[in-house]
């Protein structure tokens, strides 16, 4: 007998566990990892959830002349039964309470990465049952029991895994989303901070877009270092772009719209907030500078 395989992909899986991976992946970008303790935190959260996207995103089930046996995801959990120990097979329908994933119910050990269907597994010597998930219970059921010596026995489900079936491109929305979104929100970051010039005020477009009114600035000024950063409180950093909300050393919120270690910095303070601010070219700081001064007026 030619060895057979049969997959399901984990789409009840990967339509839940990687929005949210995806989505941790952005707070870990946006909000840092300066505080070491929150960001080991978060960190943990990521690795688990990558974890379980490793171990749940399919389960593969192989048979052969002597072995039925099964892996999940890219094999981190896996088990291998001798078909001499196998008194029969048949397909069946899990309680929709049982969900997905590994677990011990009143039919025996499950595991499941979608759906509602699987065959059962029940062995000469043993007590116990297992119920290994897949789409294709009938055809799986059938292909054991042949090697056992015995008559498939099916319940008419419908179990193929159609693409032409509108959850596929549900599921495949949701993938391409997900690995889309993080790009475009580096790409956006990454970009270089517009201005937009009015009579009365400022504007800075972009990710934590924010006006500065003229009348309420009270110092502007170059640097040429940054103060010292300690943690973003809702902000993007990558590399050396650093855009949105921020706080110093000595616990003083600031709004920093810059590219680090390339000075003069533009320092702006107003009756609301301290703003930090320069370009990836030199001369566009200094020109921009140049431009707000211009635009306040004389006491």
């Amino acid at each position: 007998m030619t060895p057979k395989k049969y997959t399901q992909i984990g789409k009840f899986s990967l339509a839940v566990l990687l929005p949210i991976f995806i989505l941790l992946i952005i707070i870990l970008i946006i909000t840092g990892i300066n505080d070491v303790v929150p960001a080991m935190i978060l960190i943990f959260v990521v690795v688990t959830f990558l974890a379980c996207l490793l171990i749940f995103y399919k389960l593969t089930i192989d048979i052969d002349e002597t072995h039925v046996a099964f892996s999940l995801g890219i094999g981190l959990v896996k088990k291998k039964y001798a078909l001499k120990d196998i008194e029969d097979c048949r397909p069946v329908k899990n309680n929709i309470l049982y969900g997905i994933g590994i677990r011990l119910t009143a039919n025996g050990w499950l595991y499941n990465v979608s759906g509602l269907y699987a065959i059962e597994l029940t062995f000469k010597n043993k007590k116990f049952k297992v119920r290994i998930g897949t789409d294709k219970p009938e055809e799986v059921a059938e292909t054991i029991n042949k090697l056992l010596n015995k008559q498939g026995s099916g319940h008419g489900y419908e179990t193929a895994f159609d693409s032409s079936n509108p959850g596929y491109y549900i599921l495949a929305s949701i993938v391409l989303a997900g690995l889309i979104l993080p790009i475009i929100l580096i790409i956006s970051g990454g970009k270089d901070t517009k201005l937009e010039f009015s009579d009365s005020a400022f504007k800075i477009n972009g990710m934590y877009s924010l006006t500065v009114d003229y009348s309420k600035i009270i110092t502007i000024d170059t640097l040429s270092s940054l103060p010292r950063i300690k943690a973003r409180t809702n902000g993007f950093a990558l590399g050396n772009t650093l855009k949105g909300n921020f706080k110093l050393f000595d616990q003083k919120k600031v709004k920093l719209f810059v590219e680090e270690g390339i000075p003069p910095y533009i320092f702006i303070k107003t009756d609301k907030t301290d703003l930090y601010l320069n370009f990836k070219d030199t001369s566009a700081t200094i020109e921009v500078y140049r431009k707000i001064i211009a635009k306040i007026k004389p006491v």
